[in-house]
């Protein structure tokens, strides 16, 4: 009995383990949604944040080193909550979840963070687990 349960607790604590450990190189959106984002980007974003993604004199990048210098090391849903909640400046959070999320697809991709088979999701607060790296 004491091998059984201490084998479940073991299970139980590799499965955990796993789940904290998602990270950015583990394909956390799909190509589909990234697309998605993209169009959404371009309509509410680049006027801003430039088709390029690099930014200007007024607004930060959301691509390589600009991005990475603010962001490396903080957690994806901080970026997200930042991005729901002061974006578009003129409008902040008048998109939806999805268009939010979309959005914050295109900007993994641009930033070289491989896609997966599944759309990108805050069920839980799991991007809050996920932490910005190099890729």
């Amino acid at each position: 009995m004491r091998f059984a349960l201490a084998t479940t607790c073991w299970a139980a604590l590799e499965a955990a383990s796993a789940a904290a450990a998602a990270g950015l190189g583990d394909g956390l959106y799909s190509s589909e949604q990234a697309a998605r984002g993209a169009e959404a980007y371009r309509a509410t974003c680049s006027s801003c944040h430039a088709l390029d993604l690099r930014g200007n004199s007024n607004s930060p990048g959301l691509r390589g080193i600009g991005f990475l210098f603010v962001w490396e090391g903080r957690s994806l849903g901080e970026f997200y909550t930042q991005m729901r909640t002061t974006m578009p400046q003129e409008s902040p959070g008048s998109l939806t979840e999805g268009q939010y999320l979309d959005i914050l697809a295109y900007i993994l991709e641009q930033n070289e963070y491989p896609a997966g088979d599944a759309d990108l999701a805050n069920a839980s607060g799991e991007l809050d687990t996920v932490v910005i790296s190099t890729p």
